[in-house]
C-alpha cells in the first residue's frame, strides 16, 4: 500500500491519478488534447498540481462515445508512452482492448485501468505475461461490464454493494486462478452511468466505502465531474462539477482509499493541504 502516513499526519495523501483523455469525445474534455502538443501541456499541468500517475485514455467510455477501434487507439498514444517512461513518470493506460494492454505493458506502464474488469479471456492473457511483476491491474465494477456506461441499470441502493463485492470476488478468482498475484489487483467500484443513472446508488456506495476496501483493498475510485454529482445538485453543467468533486474526493482521501483519479489534482491536494493543516498539532 502506498499510502503509508497515518490520516492525522500532515503527510497524508491518497495516489493521485490524474487523467488524460486522448478522445474526441470524452464527457468532460473531449477533443481538447488530441495533439501532441496539447497532451504534453496537459501532463505538465497534472504533474505540477500533484498527479502521482498520469491515466492515459484514448478510448472514450462515456454513453455516446463510439468504438475507435486498437489501432487508432494504440496510435494516439504510442509516441507519447516512450517519452513518459523516459522521464521516470508513472503511467496508467486506461484500455480494454487485449492488444492495447499487450503494446502498453511492454512500453513500460505500470498500471492498466480496465473499465471492463478483466472479464474477457483475451484481456488476462495480455496481462499473464506480466504475473507476479510490479505491474498492477485496476478492474473496475460496471453493471453492464461493457465498453462503455449506460443509462439503464438493474442496480439499487439495496442491491448495489452485493452485486459489486460478488462480480470483484469472480474476478479476483479468476485473476489469481491465472497467476496474478493478489498484490498486483486495485478495485475500482465504478460511478455514476457505470452504476446507475440513479445519482443515490453512487452516493450509496460512498457511503459504505469502507464495507467494500475492507474486502478489496487497495481501491480505486474516481468521483470526478461524474454525473451522478451534478444531477445531485439539480442537473449542474460538467464545468460546475468541480465543488462537489473535491468534496466527494476529500471524504474519500478522508477514508483512506488509496487510489483517486481525477480530472484536477491541484483540488483535491489544495483540499487535503487544509484538512492536515487542521489537524496538525
Amino acid at each position: 500500500m502506498e499510502t503509508a502516513k497515518e490520516l492525522n499526519s500532515s503527510g497524508y495523501s491518497p495516489v493521485i491519478f490524474g487523467v488524460l483523455n486522448i478522445t474526441e469525445d470524452s464527457f468532460s474534455d473531449g477533443g481538447k488534447f488530441l495533439s501532441p502538443q496539447a497532451s504534453h501541456n496537459k501532463i505538465e499541468s497534472l504533474l505540477s498540481h500533484g498527479a502521482n500517475v498520469v491515466d492515459i485514455g484514448a478510448q472514450s467510455s462515456n454513453i455516446q462515445s463510439g468504438l475507435v477501434g486498437p489501432l487508432i487507439e494504440w496510435d494516439r498514444m504510442k509516441n507519447l508512452i516512450p517519452e513518459l517512461i523516459q522521464k521516470r513518470i508513472r503511467i496508467s493506460v486506461d484500455t480494454f482492448q487485449p492488444d492495447v494492454i499487450a503494446k502498453a505493458l511492454d512500453f513500460g506502464a505500470e498500471f492498466i485501468n480496465h473499465i471492463r474488469g478483466f472479464v474477457d479471456v483475451e484481456s488476462i492473457r495480455a496481462i499473464s505475461k506480466y504475473a507476479e511483476s510490479d505491474r498492477k491491474f485496476i478492474l473496475m465494477y460496471s453493471h453492464n461490464h461493457s465498453n462503455r456506461a449506460e443509462t439503464k441499470s438493474h442496480l439499487t441502493k439495496d442491491n448495489v454493494l452485493l452485486e459489486i463485492s460478488n462480480f470483484f470476488r469472480a474476478r479476483k478468482k479468476e485473476l489469481l486462478n491465472a497467476g496474478i498475484l493478489r498484490e498486483q489487483l486495485i478495485f475500482d467500484p465504478g460511478m455514476g452511468f457505470f452504476l446507475s443513472p440513479d445519482f443515490q446508488v453512487s452516493f450509496e456506495v460512498l457511503r459504505k466505502i469502507k464495507i467494500l476496501q475492507e474486502e478489496f483493498s487497495p481501491m480505486m475510485v474516481s468521483v470526478t465531474k461524474k454525473s451522478f454529482l451534478g444531477n445531485a445538485l439539480g442537473g449542474l453543467e460538467v464545468g460546475e462539477r468541480e465543488i462537489a468533486t473535491v468534496i466527494s474526493e476529500l471524504y474519500l482521501s478522508l477514508n483512506r482509499i488509496e487510489y483517486i483519479r481525477t480530472h484536477e489534482p491541484k483540488n483535491i491536494r489544495q483540499a487535503l493541504h487544509i484538512w492536515n493543516l487542521l489537524q496538525s498539532n
